[in-house]
């Protein structure tokens, strides 16, 4: 799901890009799917931590419903 969300705003972002003649609003634009990039590593490192985690079935199951775990 999450795959899906970063590359779905990652295209909208590439499709706007691609009609930008403005030079600001190009960087702009590269500069914000620049930082998506580093949110989507940052939010893989998290859910990497959190599946490492020693929680008991319950507090995984929260974290499931809360949309914290895949």
């Amino acid at each position: 799901m999450e795959d899906e969300l970063f590359n779905y705003i990652d295209s909208m972002l590439e499709s706007v890009q691609e009609d930008v003649d403005d030079d600001d609003l190009a960087f702009k634009l590269r500069t914000a799917r620049q930082s998506l990039i580093g949110l989507e590593e940052q939010y893989r490192e998290g859910q990497a931590a959190l599946e490492q985690l020693d929680v008991d079935d319950e507090t995984l199951d929260s974290l499931r419903e809360l949309g914290y775990l895949d």
